[in-house]
């Protein structure tokens, strides 16, 4: 009995060692587009923001994101204002997702493919910690084109540390990420601090939507996603995609031609009520979740080109 109580608090005292730090910021990711985050205040989201850290989180003491500063330019770092987050959701690999939130002007929109931020974070009982590490690599533009059967993926890095390469991975329809190539860094010896250019062609002759991702390898096996790019099945037409249509789980996918816009996206259902609202969002998929059944238009503004696209979509009783 002594043997098994000695052994318990030898377990407690180790768990409680593991978590007595308070990690900071490791690295981040930033993804303009509402996906699942409740309305603050009465707010739609604009976005969601992954933290990784340098260290393991406690789950029952996962950080809050206090501020975010823009650090672009070393010599004229600022305090990013207008923008409140969410409570963190500590993920099965250990990093945060944080729901972000802006005003109905959206002037403060995390945005920007080159631009970089530093947050600041929050421990119950007031421990901050401000400090952020050397990012391994910073993505830059990522496209996926598709050219009949063939699809062209295109990245940029405006950065590169201890990098050893890129996996190339695609999900077809409702099945899972796969890795289908390994492209190796161009940088000597993995670190760069210029602009460098990397390009894959896939033979894909799927019918159906196909979504693309990079996955960054460092030397040491750490490793950080790129945002994700869909594209449109062989011969599928149409500017936008909504998928599936009628829905009978509630979640419908939007997939828009134009990889590179920025668009303001609103979501209303049969009587005009505004189910959800986003605004800036640069992926060129979303998805909207937990919908109840009815009939819902989306409308889709392109910023650049004031371009509208209206589309209607049916989510079945489940």
């Amino acid at each position: 009995m002594k043997k098994n109580l000695l052994l318990f608090l030898l377990m407690v005292s180790s768990v409680s060692f593991v978590f007595s730090q308070t990690p900071c910021v490791l690295d981040y990711g930033i993804n303009n587009g509402g996906g699942s985050c409740p309305d603050l205040n009465g707010t739609s989201s604009t976005g969601t923001i992954t933290l990784s850290f340098d260290g393991p989180v406690d789950p029952l003491n996962v950080p809050t994101i206090v501020s975010v500063f823009d650090i672009t330019d070393p010599l004229n770092q600022f305090l990013v204002t207008g923008v409140s987050f969410g409570a963190g959701l500590l993920l099965n690999n250990g990093d945060a997702k944080f729901c972000y939130y802006v005003g109905p002007a959206n002037n403060n929109n995390l945005l920007g493919q080159n631009s970089r931020f530093r947050f600041l974070i929050s421990y119950a009982g007031g421990a901050l910690c401000a400090q952020q590490g050397t990012l391994p690599v910073t993505f830059g533009a990522f496209s996926a084109i598709r050219t009949s059967s063939v699809v062209a993926l295109k990245w940029t890095t405006a950065t590169e540390s201890n990098n050893l390469g890129f996996e190339i991975q695609r999900l077809i329809g409702g099945g899972s990420w796969q890795t289908i190539s390994f492209v190796a860094t161009q940088a000597a010896n993995g670190n760069s601090a210029s602009d460098l250019t990397y390009t894959y062609t896939d033979l894909n002759q799927t019918k159906g939507i196909s979504q693309y991702r990079i996955k960054q390898i460092d030397i040491d096996k750490r490793s950080k996603f790129s945002e994700i790019r869909a594209v449109r099945g062989d011969n599928q037409k149409g500017k936008i995609i909504v998928y599936p249509n009628p829905s009978s789980d509630g979640k419908v996918n939007i997939i828009f031609d134009d990889v590179a816009g920025i668009r303001d996206i609103s979501l209303t259902d049969i009587n005009g009520r505004v189910i959800k609202q986003m605004k800036g969002v640069t992926n060129n998929n979303i998805l909207f979740e937990n919908l109840t059944a009815g009939i819902y238009t989306i409308r889709i503004v392109n910023n650049e080109t004031s371009e509208q696209e209206v589309q209607k979509f049916v989510v079945n009783k489940r």
